[in-house]
């Protein structure tokens, strides 16, 4: 081992008169790996919070949607045969998208107003994998619930078919599969009375439930089946809206421009459709979550540069304090470089010590969010690992004397702190606990995703460990530039 190294790891040492410097160092270690656990910690959650929703959303959704210039295709199963055709695109599927009041056989008020969307099932599933969200779900005409209300009311009542109604939207009304709803989907001409209008009703059995997850599609929407979304609408052969499954989501944009080039739909004054990708309906969530990503950086890093200042002034304090070492090394002979080295490897040693511990304990706590059923029982964690904070606090306590009561205090505390923070370590994190409030309405999600972006923690342990140098090289130029003659002269 070089001298210098050896100096150096000698001066990091805790002794008995330099046991406040030492402190300080450790301090300064802890600084350093709270910023780098804080930072990947934050970006990690952010990250999976992005991608949980992507997911999330793209499980549901169309990758794109093109939507006729005149309201609706008329011969549009050809045209879905010229987009699946196109490159990079999985498969499409017509929809007629309309809304629906919706009064439950036992109200005599319309309880509610959703979205309704006519589906084909077989080519939905490919498109936004729709029957994976439905369980039991066998088909909107041969459901054995549908069959049930049949026989229940032959000959009083006529059944339309079945809906799939919004996981939420159910609950809202109280209702359940197996119950007859009222649909109202338009205003007709009164044949009585000329100049008057009523209300087009149609009694439909709830066959499934449509539990996505996703708040946007669980509160607001209903299926039924795509010949009778025509007959409700008065669209016989129609669609209004055609989606599109592309390759991969990220496509999404490239597809729309060769859809919009490649094929002429020929539909009222524009042979353009009106084309929209999943990326346009939400940019500014995303956005928004970026921009939470760069601010969060910057503020972390701040708590980097805290730690690099602790270090710099640890530096100098030792500067000051081995005066005499300093000028007894110049005196024997070692070179300003030499000296410069000593103390920029102290700080390096500090910078690598912080990055790693800081590294390792952001990468766990990510762990033990993230697989949250493979976490230990609380008193098992508790039992565990107080071990090792009395081994630490015994530790502190031979760096600083402690008189007994002083002592006493301090490890009832440093318990107390453990204990709570391995209880919020092995309690599972879901939005719906959170201030007691149903989050996942507005996050659109019902627990804590986490990512760990592998690179970002390469990149965040080089800057911390960067930073962590140059806080160094001050104080290393100062000690190389001490006068040996002056360092000595009182001693």
């Amino acid at each position: 081992m070089k001298y210098e190294w050896f100096i150096a790891s000698r001066y990091l040492r805790s002794r008995r008169k330099q046991s406040f410097i030492s402190i300080i160092s450790v301090i300064s270690v802890g600084g350093v790996a709270l910023g780098i656990a804080t930072v990947i910690l934050v970006i990690s959650v952010l990250d999976g919070f992005g991608q949980g929703l992507k997911d999330k959303f793209l499980a549901n959704e169309a990758h794109v949607i093109v939507r006729s210039t005149e309201g609706h295709f008329s011969n549009y199963q050809e045209k879905i045969d010229q987009i699946e055709a196109i490159e990079g695109v999985v498969a499409s599927s017509p929809v007629i998208l309309g809304q629906l009041a919706l009064q439950p056989k036992a109200s005599e008020i319309i309880e509610d107003t959703i979205y309704v969307k006519g589906i084909d099932p077989q080519q939905e599933d490919r498109v936004t994998g729709f029957s994976e969200f439905v369980n039991g779900f066998t088909g909107f005409q041969n459901s054995l619930r549908l069959e049930e209300a049949r026989q229940r009311v032959a000959g009083r009542e006529t059944i339309t078919g079945g809906i799939v109604l919004g996981y939420h939207v159910a609950r809202r009304m109280g209702v359940v599969p197996g119950d007859i709803i009222r649909a109202i989907s338009r205003m007709v001409a009164d044949p009585v009375h000329p100049g008057s209008f009523l209300p087009h009703i149609r009694n439909f059995v709830i066959i499934g439930l449509y539990q996505s997850g996703i708040h946007t599609y669980d509160n607001a929407f209903g299926f039924i089946d795509l010949g009778i979304a025509q007959a409700l609408y008065n669209k016989p052969n129609q669609v209004n809206m055609i989606e599109v499954r592309t390759v991969d989501a990220d496509m999404a944009s490239a597809v729309r421009h060769r859809i919009q080039t490649q094929i002429r739909f020929n539909e009222g004054f524009s042979a353009v459709p009106r084309t929209t990708t999943w990326m346009d309906s939400y940019a500014p969530l995303f956005n928004a979550l970026k921009l939470e990503e760069l601010v969060t950086v910057i503020i972390v890093a701040m708590i980097i540069l805290v730690a690099a200042f602790n270090i710099a002034s640890t530096l100098i304090m030792m500067v000051m304090e081995k005066t005499r070492d300093i000028g007894t090394l110049r005196a024997l002979g070692a070179a300003k470089h030499e000296i410069r080295k000593i103390f920029v490897i102290q700080g390096s040693i500090i910078g690598a010590l912080g990055a790693l511990i800081g590294t390792v304990l952001g990468v766990v706590i990510c762990w033990l969010l993230d697989f949250q059923v493979v976490r230990p029982s609380r008193w098992l964690a508790l039992l565990i690992l107080l071990p090792v904070g009395v081994q630490f606090f015994l530790a502190f306590q031979r760096t600083i004397p402690l008189n007994f009561n002083f002592k006493g205090l301090l490890a009832l505390l440093w318990a107390g702190a453990t204990g709570l923070f391995l209880y919020c370590l092995v309690q599972p994190i879901y939005l719906d606990n959170i201030l007691g409030q149903d989050l996942s309405q507005v996050y659109q999600l019902n627990r804590l995703p986490v990512k760990i972006n592998w690179l970002f923690v390469v990149i965040m342990n080089v800057l911390s460990f960067s930073i962590c140098w140059l806080a160094a090289l001050y104080p290393a130029w100062h000690a190389s530039n001490l006068n040996p003659v002056e360092a000595l002269r009182y001693e």
